[in-house]
């Protein structure tokens, strides 16, 4: 049986630009000694599971009681400290599951996402239905370029300005508490401007991009004719 080569593959190496990368390294060195070993890299990317279910159920329950958000905080923040270690710990454990972790890490990433306007969707009117079921379509847009960016220059960027899904989170959080202060009113006032706001970013991320993929597909039509010269 003939084994083919390995091949090259960069999933693994995330391009980190975002403005929170010093503290998450700072964290990750102090929290790795922590780790347990029968917590594996595997069990780590598999909690976010947990987490989506019990954001899901938070924010059921903030409906009636907006405190539950306290809570809901503390999914989002748990989510973000297992995504952060599971990597880590698959590394330097040498864990050899990078293809497994790429795929089933961002996979869970959708559905965390899915989780969280889930549990937004609780405190919005039924008359937001339309625009809640927009919004995961073009936050999950973001996601599909991500991948589609990958697959053209295998440089698996999460950011974007320096801004990425761990500013995200801690967006989320400051947000939750806002609502907890204000009520869930201020949700159904921001809620549209969110869904535009989303919506122009991510037309003018595919616009930019798009430019960048024509220019490349010129660079190496050039090169290819220089070589038949």
């Amino acid at each position: 049986m003939t084994v083919a080569p390995q091949q090259i593959f960069n999933g693994g190496q995330k391009h980190l630009v975002h403005f929170l990368v010093p503290y998450e390294q700072m964290f990750l060195k102090a929290a790795l000694p922590w780790v347990p070993l029968w917590i594996s890299t595997t069990h780590l990317t598999l909690m976010t599971i947990g987490w989506s279910i019990g954001i899901v159920v938070t924010g059921y329950f903030s409906n009636g009681n907006i405190q539950w958000l306290w809570l809901f905080n503390g999914f989002i923040l748990l989510q973000y400290v297992t995504d952060m270690l599971d990597g880590e710990v698959g590394r330097v454990r040498q864990s050899g599951l990078v293809k497994w972790g790429f795929y089933m890490d961002h996979f869970l990433d959708y559905i965390f996402l899915c989780a969280i306007i889930a549990g937004y969707s609780f405190l919005l009117p039924e008359t937001y239905n339309f625009l809640t079921l927009l919004f995961l379509s073009i936050m999950a847009g973001f996601m599909v370029h991500a991948f589609i960016d990958f697959s053209i220059t295998n440089d698996f960027k999460i950011s974007c300005s320096r801004f990425g899904v761990s500013e995200m989170r801690l967006l989320l959080i400051l947000f939750n508490v806002s609502l907890i202060f204000f009520g869930k009113v201020l949700l159904v006032a921001v809620f549209p401007l969110v869904v535009l706001i989303s919506f122009l970013g991510l037309l003018s991320l595919v616009y930019f991009s798009q430019k960048m993929y024509q220019h490349l597909d010129a660079k190496w039509q050039a090169q290819e004719e220089a070589v038949r010269q």
